[in-house]
């Protein structure tokens, strides 16, 4: 059954036309705001909404929670074009916040594809979910053989036999204690945590689970 609200959202929308560009008005503050040139250009634009006024439309349309919605808009539109806008308060680093909008194309995409975009969001969790689910359990089989084939080691300098060790961590002492050395190049030991096989026969049947 069609959504009438939806549509209404579509024909309006659909009439309206957006700076595809902004980036052209170039960066810096806008003078009466503590806000980005770009970001003001935005939020002045009627073929624009920021991602909380499109929420609060496609909320009222379809009287779904604000939690189901974001995620439909979210998924429609996965890189939505920002700004920044407003300080973050010194407890979340600081610096400048972010505002997210959404155009008219994909304010009329969302209102088009409605229930379209739901159905293909519950098929795309239900895919990593069970995605999830086999990882998960695919760790849980490998762990279970380590554990019956080889021997645990745990920050050691030296490895006996390096073709037969499966290594799961490389880690440096500092000052402030233990972190992983992947990527550093610090003139410090480092220490390697992983498990030694002793046969090249479960150390392979191993890397094919």
């Amino acid at each position: 059954m069609e959504n009438l609200k939806l549509s209404k959202i579509a024909a309006k929308y659909g009439q309206l036309e957006h700076n595809d560009n902004n980036y052209s008005i170039g960066g810096g503050l806008a003078g009466d705001a503590f806000a980005s040139n770009r970001h003001q250009d935005a939020k002045y634009d009627e073929g624009k909404l920021t991602e909380g006024k499109a929420t609060q439309l496609f909320m009222k349309a379809t009287g779904l929670s604000i939690e189901v919605v974001k995620e439909v808009i979210n998924y429609a539109v996965p890189n939505m074009e920002w700004h920044h806008a407003g300080k973050l308060p010194k407890s979340y680093g600081g610096g400048m916040k972010k505002t997210y909008f959404i155009n008219s194309h994909e304010i009329v995409n969302i209102a088009t594809n409605w229930d379209s975009l739901v159905e293909k969001l519950e098929i795309s969790k239900n895919e990593k979910r069970i995605a999830a689910e086999k990882k998960q359990s695919s760790e849980k089989i490998k762990q279970e053989f380590l554990t019956a084939n080889a021997k645990k080691i745990t920050r050691v300098e030296k490895i006996e036999n390096w073709a037969l060790f499966y290594e799961t961590d490389k880690e440096m002492n500092g000052k402030y204690g233990w972190f992983s050395s992947y990527g550093k190049s610090y003139n410090m030991t480092e220490y390697y945590s992983g498990w030694q096989f002793e046969s090249e026969e479960k150390f392979n049947e191993f890397r094919n689970l």
